[in-house]
This record gives C-alpha cells, structure tokens and sequence, in this order.
C-alpha cells in the first residue's frame, strides 16, 4: 500500500507490504508497469518491509517477491505552481506571470481572472523551456480581483495557484497631477470620444476640459477633477446619441448638458465643453448652417468664428464657464477654437437643441 495517492513533485511516497509465509531479509523489488526496478528492499523478521519512491510523473508500482507479484498500486504527481497578479488599474493591463514544476515545454497553462469571486476572463498561456509563463489581461472595470492558474497533462495531476486579492484604486486627480493614472484616465476619454490632444501623463488645462465634458454628459457635478465617481462612471459611461443620423457631417449643442458633439453619419465623434447664451440672449434652438467664417478675431474678440445663425457663433473664447452665460454664441475652448473652424466649413449643418 502507499502513504498517499498522490504527492506534489519533488516529494516521495511510502509503500508498505507483507511477504506469506513471513521471512526475514528477503528482497523486493518495486517496479513500474514497463519493469523498470525503482527501488529495492529486504523484509523484516515478520515479512513486512518499507521503501520509499519520489516518481517525477505518474506511476503505478507493484511488489515483486520472486515469483510473486503484488497488487498495483497507482501514484499521481501534481505539477507545482505558482502564480503572480501584477497592479490592476482599471483600464490598464494587469501581468500575470507564474512558473510550473515540472517544465513542459510548449504546454499551457490555465489562467482565470475574477472579479468579486466571479470568473471574468480565460487565457492559455504558453510554458517556457523553464516552466515560466506570462499572460495580460484588461481591467475594464473596478473591483478586487484575483488570477488562478492550473497545469495538467497526462504524466502529471492538476496543479493550481491562486495570487490575491488585489484592487483597483480610484486615485483623486486634477490640474498638476501626473503619472501613470493620469495617461489611463486620457486613454479611456479618448477611447470614449471626448476632444483631447497630448495624450500623456500630465493633467493639465485640456484634460480638465475633456473630464468637465465627460462630467456634464454623466449628469454629474461640473467640476474639472476626478475622484471615485468619475473612475466608475468611465468603466460604463452614459454615451450620448446624436440627434440626427444623416449621413455625413454635422455638428449639435446639447444647451442642456452644455456639451458640442460633431457627428458623422449619425454617430458622435468627438464631444467638448462648451457654453451657451445666457437666459437673457439665449442660443436658439434649430436647425442652421454655417453661413460665414473668419480666420482669427472678429472685431467683437471672437476667436476663429463660424456663423450658424446670424451673428451667433461657435467661436473660442476665454472664459468657458460649466453653464450658459454667452451673448447667443456657443462659447468653446481656445485650444479648441481651431480645431472646431477646420471642421465647420460653409454650409455644415449645426442642431441645437435642449
């Protein structure tokens, strides 16, 4: 019989018998199903005897006492594993790297990522001449999560590792604030159709812009800062739909929300803050057309304007507050305000709405 039915690799099993009649110093052999003598020992007085084995893979084993042969007896050894979860930060790649013991070459290994304890995504990842791997997975929400990895083949029983739990953070960011969040935070605007150029690690007057944009369009307070809010809020956004699924390209303010979206073939493109006439000179509701340009100030300081109704503009301006405090015109950034004039030529189509 075996001490256990299965062991980890690297470790050894007991085996234990009894010869009939019993007879001391006896020798017995242990031997696999191919023959092979893996150890040897002799009986005690009453006929008992022990041995000890540390098979690399699974094995079925039998006595041999001369003639005799004992029953089999079968050993399973589990592959050693280990598994490590990188940071998770929401939006990024989260590394997940891990060995296996025995290394098999060109095998996979089984890695699972959960969240809140619920399996979330699968892959299989290739072991290395020395039993190392290496996969990614995408944080596309916020939780705690946790990687389990597992090997098996035939030769070996299945070993797992489990690495955990670790968290996504909702790190607080504003203007001056740098690194690595800040790039994810400009990432996913992007990836989410809001205007922004400079996409690196550095939180300056566009992104606060861009994240002003994002707040209005989620119904949340207007402020240009991040906190735990606005990181959920980015993982399943409100997207917002164009009012008119023409094909081509046309522009539409959003009084309500105070946002611009261009559109193109019925689909929103790019969404900025912006700021509409006050209640005294409101911005009228409609439908227009871009009527005239100007390259540059008009005498009224206006910045790069196009005309859509009359002397209402879209046109950048200094002062861009988070609600509706224009002469009628539709107020946009000045780092906007070119960018905006290259795309608004004679005849765009311009929807506002409430």
């Amino acid at each position: 019989s075996a001490s256990a039915g299965t062991i980890d690799f690297g470790g050894s099993v007991g085996l234990t018998g009894q010869i009939s009649p019993p007879a001391g110093g006896q020798a017995v052999d242990i031997v696999d199903v191919a023959g092979a003598v893996l150890t040897s020992t002799n009986t005690n007085a009453d006929g008992s005897f022990a041995a000890s084995v540390s098979p690399n893979a699974n094995v079925t084993l039998h006595a041999v006492w001369g003639n005799e042969v004992s029953p089999d007896v079968s050993i399973g050894v589990r592959a050693l594993v280990t598994v490590h979860l990188g940071p998770v930060r929401v939006f990024d790649r989260a590394v997940v790297r891990g060995t296996v013991t025995p290394a098999v070459a060109g095998a996979t290994v089984a890695v699972t990522l959960t969240r809140d304890g619920k399996p979330v995504a699968d892959r299989s990842a290739i072991m290395g001449a020395a039993g190392g791997f290496r996969t990614t997975f995408t944080i596309e929400d916020p939780g705690t999560y946790r990687v389990r990895a597992a090997f098996a083949d035939p030769d070996h029983v299945r070993g797992t590792a489990i690495d955990g739990p670790a968290s996504t953070s909702f790190p607080s960011l504003g203007v001056g604030s740098s690194g690595p969040f800040v790039l994810l935070l400009e990432r996913r605007l992007v990836e989410l159709h809001y205007r922004l150029v400079d996409v690196d690690q550095r939180y300056d007057f566009r992104t606060a812009d861009a994240v002003l944009a994002f707040r209005k369009v989620q119904r949340m307070l207007r402020v240009s800062t991040v906190d735990a809010g606005v990181w959920r809020a980015l993982a399943n956004p409100l997207r917002p739909r164009a009012r008119s699924s023409t094909k081509g390209f046309h522009i539409e303010v959003d009084q309500t929300r105070q946002v611009l979206y261009t559109v193109r073939d019925g689909s929103v493109t790019n969404i900025m803050h912006v700021s509409t006439g006050k209640p005294s000179t409101p911005t009228r509701d409609g439908s227009f057309s871009v009527t005239r340009k100007l390259a540059g100030y008009s005498g009224h300081q206006l910045y790069y304007p196009s005309y859509f109704d009359g002397d209402r503009a879209i046109h950048g301006w200094p002062d861009v507050p988070t609600y509706a405090a224009s002469h009628g015109c539709v107020r946009v950034p000045y780092w906007n305000a070119q960018w905006i004039y290259g795309l608004a030529a004679i005849g765009t189509r311009v929807i506002v709405y409430h």
